[in-house]
């Protein structure tokens, strides 16, 4: 499969417009940015055009998603995002107890404004940190963690959020709450591929047995034993993508009025079990295709 630039895929509502100006422009009120990825997608959920209104800001990464990625392949996205002097750190936002984690490592940031207002006799400061980052990657999650409330609506679909507002974590610490910002058009089809593969944005945004077909050779190239547990069966990697996709449907009893597998039904079913962890932890991207 060919993964050219895309001219076509556009997806960048008005609200997020609207949102990447209000970022810029309260940007100037915060310490530094905390930037939520996907660890199983880091390249495609780190947004160029988002980076580019933060630009020279500190920067905290947090991967979340921990329990979906693969270990080995989260430590060293952990290790690379560390290269600039920021903070890097992969993250299970369900566990609550992550939480004094996350405090620890922002604790950096946050000690060094400490420092530099006390040698001004200056002893009670405020900390202030915006929150970005693309839509479904966790961040009202993350607030409602932090908040020790619900207080942002989390859904496992994009565009929840659609507003800026402050949320206190302690006495001294606040975090601003900001909409979910995609790329105003994708110039890379895998990328696309990969958000639409894990829900970050619509999959009928492409044809879906394209992303199908996508996800199967990265399986047998990286993950083909813990496909073949989930499935039973042991595929190889020379078997055709169809002759996988219609016996896991024939196993799976998918079957329309002929007889026939039900290969939409199928596909769907294979890409939702992969994209909830139930197939195994999976990561995506690879270090070694770094480009950021």
């Amino acid at each position: 499969m060919e993964h050219n630039k895309v001219k076509n895929i556009h997806w960048f509502p008005g609200h997020m417009k609207k949102a990447s100006n209000l970022i810029s422009e309260k940007l100037k009120l915060v310490d530094f940015v905390i930037v939520l990825l996907d660890s199983r997608i880091p390249l495609s959920s780190y947004n160029p055009y988002l980076m580019e209104i933060i630009k020279d800001k500190k920067k905290v990464f947090l991967l979340s998603k921990k329990d979906l990625s693969d270990e080995n392949e989260s430590k060293k996205w952990e290790n690379y995002l560390t290269k600039n002097n920021d903070l890097a750190m992969v993250v299970d936002l369900k566990n609550q107890k992550i939480v004094n984690d996350i405090l620890s490592l922002i604790n950096v940031y946050i000690d060094e404004k400490k420092e530099k207002y006390l040698k001004k006799g200056i002893k009670n400061i405020s900390i202030r940190a915006m929150v970005v980052g693309i839509p479904n990657v966790g961040k009202s999650t993350f607030i409602n963690l932090m908040a020790k409330k619900s207080i942002a609506i989390a859904k496992n679909e994009p565009g929840v959020t659609k507003a800026i507002r402050w949320i206190k974590v302690n006495k001294n610490f606040e975090i601003m709450d900001t909409p979910g910002i995609l790329f105003p058009q994708f110039k890379d089809k895998k990328s696309a591929i990969n958000l639409a593969l894990l829900g970050t944005i619509k999959e009928d945004i492409l044809p879906l047995d394209e992303i199908f077909e996508y996800l199967i050779n990265f399986i047998k190239k990286y993950y083909l034993i813990d496909f073949n547990s989930r499935y039973k069966y042991e595929f190889k990697v020379s078997d055709d993508n169809n002759f996988i996709l219609e016996t896991i449907g024939r196993k799976r009893g998918f079957l329309n009025k002929d007889n026939d597998v039900d290969i939409t039904k199928t596909i769907k079913v294979i890409l939702n079990e992969f994209r909830n962890g139930i197939i195994g932890r999976f990561t995506i991207e690879r270090v070694e295709d770094a480009n950021i």
